[in-house]
């Protein structure tokens, strides 16, 4: 009998979620619990389910027009009008080196020190919006770096090129790299430093975006409608 039952009921939803590069687990997390719940570490089999992967930016708009994804993980800005957005992740950034990197040693920077370094980031096609507007904001504070282009969904890419490159920096939050023994997190010099935003997405008007509405709500998510 209990066969039969298991036989004869709908298998649960899943919900197919695009990830840019770059995420951390524990947003990931924050998503994973927000969307459809846990209890005590185990999803009710009644909730849908997520299927998360690997997709960039640039290509999530169009996957959640054509309903290949129910939602996207995205930085922000992201000039995508069609879309709704839920912030779940909203940190400072900072410096990281390798841990035998000069600076490494210096509790704090200044824009003098990183003239002469260049800056580990992303490519255009990874984060649009996000890509260009940490740079400006950096120039305006006094540091008109160098970009060093890197796709950044591969992790060990990028801690390679810090690893082996001599005048290469990234920035990133504190939070994303803590306990890493292969980079040092170091702050900004004074200023208001740029922050790194990731949102969920849905394009407007969907079944999705009103799922991500009621979610944000609960979980106080600023919502970007």
């Amino acid at each position: 009998m209990r066969s039969a039952i298991a036989a004869a009921a709908p298998a649960p939803r899943t919900w197919p979620v695009g990830v840019c590069g770059g995420v951390p687990a524990e947003v990931l997390a924050q998503v994973q619990n927000g969307l459809v719940g846990t209890a005590q570490g185990r999803q009710d089999p009644a909730q849908p389910r997520l299927r998360m992967r690997s997709v960039s930016t640039v290509d999530q708009l169009e996957l959640l027009q054509h309903g290949e994804i129910e939602f996207g993980i995205v930085r922000l800005p992201c000039p995508a009008p069609r879309l709704v957005r839920a912030v779940v992740w909203d940190e400072p950034l900072g410096i990281v080196v390798r841990p035998d990197h000069p600076l490494a040693s210096r509790p704090r920077m200044t824009w003098e020190d990183l003239a002469t370094q260049r800056l580990l980031w992303y490519e255009r096609g990874c984060a649009p919006g996000y890509a260009e507007t940490v740079p400006a904001q950096l120039a305006a504070l006094g540091w008109n770096a160098q970009l060093h282009p890197i796709d950044h969904d591969q992790q060990a890419l990028f801690v390679h090129a810090l690893q082996t490159t001599g005048d290469l920096v990234a920035l990133r939050p504190r939070l994303a790299v803590q306990g890493d023994p292969q980079l040092a997190w170091r702050p900004l010099p004074a200023g208001v430093a740029p922050r790194e935003r990731l949102a969920v997405t849905a394009l407007a008007g969907s079944r999705a975006a009103h799922i991500l509405s009621r979610v944000a709500t609960r979980h106080d998510w600023p919502y970007l409608p």
